[in-house]
């Protein structure tokens, strides 16, 4: 993929490659079977390769979203879907077990820093500025639970990394989906297998629960290999929802993770989640935007360890970018060098 055609795409998004891209990491996340994985992925690369799918196949696509909306679950896997396309889905998988999870503790980073905050208050650009300087492996778009790295020196797909600042301008909603760039991300597909502490209702409406472990290996494992990917021995993620799991981050990390919470105004954050549809019930209770928004700080502020904290406030983030970010990898620098963390 050209550099100057995913920069076209900044200004100018296609919108079937959107929901070409959003079918992808939707199908990830809320469906275990990995088919729909294959299909989304071959179905992206070949539009990459200006290969745009049948009406017919667009249809089923925006179908099988529609339908996560409605109940947090895909429509069925159409096998037809893949034979107009031209996609032999079971050569298709077995093209990708190589790519299967597996331990390489050799590659354990030395660091893991998680961003955190409530939704809609800066975590996904503060990852974003601070993956494009290049120090640390993360998460990213073209990341799979169930075949970690395979997407990622894939040549119809390129890295962020390679755009210069322009992609940290446009808004990560658009970011994320266009097709061909390796964006960071969240990677919602790995930690709620890994670490839940929510039911998906449908939509952007989520039930929250008490965070517990379900498989540490899973995570564990897919940190190591993007370890090995990027080469770089500091990790780097984010997720919102991580704020709601700290205690088992730490148990997994052996307390040795760095926490960076990044906060905005109540009313903002608030004004923001509903802007967007985010719906969050805790326990089962329907929460106000405003309620959602306490929960998620209070919770980090309850459970993060004070000497691996460091607070970045979203304003000084939108009016003065190089300094505070300059501040925070100060701060990681001198927390992560010998004697530098509080006993």
């Amino acid at each position: 993929m050209n550099p100057q055609t995913l920069t076209a795409q900044l200004a100018a998004p296609d919108p079937d490659g959107a929901i070409i891209a959003l079918y992808r990491t939707r199908a990830y996340r809320f469906s275990d079977d990995p088919r729909h994985y294959a299909l989304a992925e071959a179905v992206e690369e070949k539009y990459a390769r200006g290969l745009t799918p049948t009406p017919q196949t667009m249809t089923y696509l925006r179908a099988t979203l529609d339908q996560i909306r409605s109940t947090g679950a895909l429509i069925p896997f159409n096998p037809e879907v893949a034979e107009t396309e031209g996609i032999d889905i079971r050569h298709e998988l077995d093209a990708r077990r190589p790519y299967a999870p597996r331990p390489h503790p050799e590659h354990n980073p030395k660091t893991i820093i998680f961003i955190l905050g409530a939704p809609r208050s800066g975590t996904s650009h503060l990852y974003n500025c601070l993956a494009h300087t290049g120090r640390y492996a993360y998460f990213t778009t073209a990341s799979c639970w169930a075949w970690p790295t395979r997407n990622l020196d894939h040549p119809d797909r390129r890295s962020f990394e390679d755009l210069d600042d322009q992609v940290l301008t446009v808004d990560n909603k658009n970011t994320r989906l266009i097709p061909g760039l390796v964006m960071p991300y969240e990677s919602e597909d790995l930690y709620a297998r890994a670490i839940p502490t929510y039911q998906h209702l449908g939509g952007h409406t989520y039930d929250l629960t008490t965070a517990h472990t379900t498989d540490a290996n899973l995570l564990t494992t897919n940190i190591q290999a993007h370890s090995r990917h990027f080469r770089r021995d500091t990790f780097l993620t984010k997720s919102p929802f991580n704020s709601l799991r700290i205690p088992q981050l730490e148990a997994l990390t052996g307390r040795t993770a760095l926490y960076l919470h990044i906060t905005r105004d109540r009313t903002s954050t608030a004004d923001s989640i509903r802007r967007n549809r985010f719906r969050f019930h805790h326990q089962g209770t329907p929460l106000t935007e405003e309620d959602a928004t306490d929960l998620f700080h209070d919770t980090i502020e309850q459970h993060a360890p004070a000497d691996r904290l460091l607070t970045v406030q979203h304003a000084d983030l939108l009016t003065s970018q190089e300094a505070t970010l300059s501040r925070t990898t100060e701060w990681i620098t001198a927390t992560t060098s010998p004697g530098g963390r509080a006993p």
